[in-house]
């Protein structure tokens, strides 16, 4: 008899409404997230933010239930933040203060015991490669190394859920590299909740997708889900080694797939084509097995991230009023 169960998502959001005076920030969104990166996209205003900040318990909401950790935000809002480590998109620091004492202040705050808070700055420096600004002050540290900090109070005491809201946003490459070591070992065995537009990074950290347009969630899967399905036109960049060019391009149009770009020379040759149906692709692989011709590559370029947005009517780069 198998007894494994399904965990328990770490995060689980029913029905959430906000709204702002009588205008809807966010309506009737629902999703549960459990361990790794999941990224929560949209264009500004669409009501991620929003989202965020409930989760976390900075502002409360009008309907639905949120829940981190199996606990109840609403009826025991201080054991349920207890749970989360929080980075904010605009994250203030007390510019007096050096690093290590905004560190032990922020474990002090968390409820850190006391016998731990030495030991959990230790390991917060460390992940963050903090030890050789530590004795420095917050203030006079670059924005990159300023958000090492804010990202270093949020995993002050290994919470189980880490909310990060465009915690990427303004970092230059050599930075968001060292966030990105970061955020993947400590999804291996936590919960992340990444708030962002940045669709690059979004595709690199996460395996999961949460796309919000106008208040609604319009899309929630994996990106390798999203790829497998046939909810999205595919693109796909595909070498076959044996026919002519000829040969090749009737055989795509028997499947039922177009060729966009092409290039070759003999019967070497290099398509990218859009098929609606991903049967096509299987269909073509096999027509070119049975003819006893060669695949060298078969490659996915859709962006699905894009995708998504397309789907809800959106542009990854529209923007709205906050």
């Amino acid at each position: 008899m198998n007894t494994s169960t399904v965990p328990e998502p770490d995060v689980t959001v029913s029905n959430l409404t906000k709204l702002y005076g009588n205008r809807p920030a966010v309506q009737n969104v629902s999703f549960e997230i459990g361990k790794g990166v999941t990224a929560l996209l949209g264009p500004n205003g669409a009501g991620k933010s929003t989202i965020i900040r409930c989760i976390s318990g900075l502002i409360d909401w009008n309907e639905g239930d949120i829940a981190v950790g199996g606990v109840n935000c609403r009826l025991d809002p201080q054991l349920a933040r207890s749970k989360i480590g929080y980075l904010p998109e605009r994250a203030a620091f007390p510019n007096d203060l050096r690093v290590t004492a905004y560190l032990e202040y922020a474990a002090h705050m968390k409820k850190v015991p006391r016998s731990e808070r030495v030991d959990a700055v230790e390991v917060a420096l460390d992940d963050l490669d903090l030890k050789p600004v530590a004795k420095r002050l917050v203030g006079n540290l670059s924005k990159g190394y300023r958000q090492r900090v804010g990202l270093a109070q949020a995993l002050v005491g290994k919470p189980p859920v880490l909310v990060l809201d465009e915690p990427l946003a303004g970092i230059d490459p050599l930075h968001i590299w060292d966030f990105r070591d970061v955020l993947t070992a400590y999804a291996s065995e936590h919960t992340i909740l990444l708030s962002t537009h940045m669709i690059p990074e979004a595709r690199i950290l996460c395996d999961r997708v949460l796309v919000v347009s106008e208040g609604h969630l319009v899309y929630d899967g994996s990106l390798i889900g999203a790829e497998l399905s046939g909810r999205v036109a595919r693109r796909w960049r595909i070498g076959v080694l044996g026919p002519t060019l000829d040969e090749l391009r009737r055989q795509v149009a028997a499947v039922g797939a177009s060729i966009i770009y092409q290039a070759g020379s003999g019967t070497s040759n290099n398509l990218v084509i859009d098929a609606e149906d991903p049967r096509s692709v299987s269909d073509l692989v096999q027509a070119t097995i049975t003819q006893g011709w060669s695949v060298a590559h078969l490659e996915p370029l859709t962006d699905l991230i894009g995708a998504a947005f397309e789907r809800a009517g959106l542009s990854p780069t529209n923007s709205a009023p906050q």
